[in-house]
């Protein structure tokens, strides 16, 4: 706001030139690296007893939880080497916080990093102790697009999908002032790669799985069961998605050509391979009504099955009892433009809906009763900006078993969409 400028390049939008520089130091400038975004305006994160804004660079920023107080910034790439993260991280049951980096190289490679549990009684900063447990080498020359990843109990599932970063672009957008989404590609010859690794020991499977091209921001959730871990994503058959959401496009009611589909990718793993031998197909694999395919060269080809009847993004679920573990129920946003509130029942393949018009509804955020007696035990919070005259934005409260609306607190003042979102206990 001081400089009256982009002074930052973001995404979609590139930073513009100091007017008070030479034309000489203009043009020196696009020599210089420029600094990533610090605006952490994608997720929450926690660390121990801190709190985190973050988004999927390297830079977060402290937040006083209590009045929201903006404290100091951390870059995570002064205690590993990665150049960006993803800002869903994985939270286990012993307060260990694992997370995803990439190193952008002529040999990209992408990064399990584990954060311990920080001891409350001992000062000092929980992101100290943050390790690399896992290096994954890129398959191809340009690193892929990711923006989360699965945890089951024994695994960490990352995929390498067919949206890629051409760094010889983003080199360009430096050096020509343009924004960095130039960089971003969609190779439909590019098939998807799963690489599953070890959760304990950081062992990177040799096995090699594979499957439609697609892209993919938000992982459901994923599961072990019968030597299989099944994953649920949200994906996009192409990446016409990364620019159909140009905010020029969206005001002038432009809708997106491809949205969200739900879908599961089951991958057998150790002896279950073997199963699939000469063609054969256990008949349990109906129960997910997936496709696999052991192919001649030992590969493993892997087709999805939609496990829900409309389209869907931002999905939630009861991460604190169920993620990694065999689930039925997912909340989420759908409709053309999000305007809607789902919840989804993965195995009736069905879902139930929250609409209102005029109203854009965040992310719907689970929180589960504190007596949990079933899955769905619990409410969904969701900020919704209304912009209906004379009306005020809300936060909604549903009863997240049948999804009727149990409360909503109007505020009175100006409130921005919000991607995601954090509910912490007191």
């Amino acid at each position: 706001m001081e400089q009256n400028r982009i002074v930052m390049s973001e995404f979609g939008t590139v930073a513009q030139p100091d007017p008070c520089q030479s034309y000489l130091g203009r043009f020196l400038s696009r020599f210089v690296p420029r600094t990533f975004t610090d605006n952490c305006n994608i997720n929450w994160a926690q660390y121990g007893d801190e709190f985190y804004a973050v988004t999927d660079g390297t830079l977060m920023r402290k937040v006083n939880p209590n009045s929201l107080e903006t404290l100091h910034k951390v870059d995570i790439s002064d205690r590993i080497a990665v150049h960006s993260t993803s800002s869903h991280p994985h939270t286990a049951k012993d307060g260990t916080v694992y997370g995803l980096g990439s190193r952008f190289s002529y040999r990209s490679s992408y990064n399990i990093i584990k954060i311990p549990p920080h001891d409350q009684d001992v000062k000092g900063d929980p992101l100290s102790n943050a390790s690399i447990l896992c290096s994954i080498p890129a398959s191809g020359t340009y690193p892929t697009f990711y923006h989360s990843f699965a945890m089951t109990d024994n695994y960490f599932v990352f995929v390498e999908q067919s949206a890629v970063i051409n760094l010889l672009k983003v080199l360009y957008a430096q050096l020509f002032f343009k924004s960095y989404i130039i960089g971003m590609e969609f190779h439909d010859e590019r098939p998807t790669r799963f690489h599953v690794v070890k959760r304990y020991s950081g062992e990177l499977l040799p096995q090699i799985y594979t499957s439609i091209p697609f892209l993919s921001f938000h992982h459901i959730n994923a599961y072990e069961e019968a030597g299989h871990l099944v994953i649920d994503m949200c994906i996009y058959e192409d990446g016409s998605i990364l620019r159909d959401i140009n905010l020029k496009d969206l005001r002038n009611g432009v809708k997106p050509a491809q949205f969200g589909k739900a879908k599961r990718f089951v991958l057998p793993v150790g002896e279950t391979i073997e199963d699939y031998r000469g063609g054969s197909r256990p008949n349990w694999l109906e129960i997910f009504k997936a496709d696999v395919t052991l192919k001649e060269d030992g590969s493993v080809y892997c087709v999805p099955q939609v496990i829900a009847d409309r389209n869907v993004e931002f999905p939630r679920m009861n991460y604190e009892l169920y993620n990694g573990k065999p689930y039925r129920f997912f909340y989420a946003n759908g409709g053309e433009l999000n305007q809607k509130l789902l919840k989804v029942d993965t195995k009736s393949v069905t879902s139930e809906e929250w609409f209102e018009d005029g109203c854009f509804p965040s992310e719907p955020i689970f929180v589960r009763s504190p007596d949990c007696k079933s899955e769905d035990d619990g409410v969904v919070l969701s900020s919704v900006v209304d912009l209906r005259k004379g009306k005020h934005s809300f936060l909604l409260v549903l009863d997240a078993r049948d999804f009727t609306e149990v409360a909503r607190a109007e505020v009175e003042a100006e409130v921005s969409f919000g991607y995601h979102g954090m509910f912490l206990h007191k």
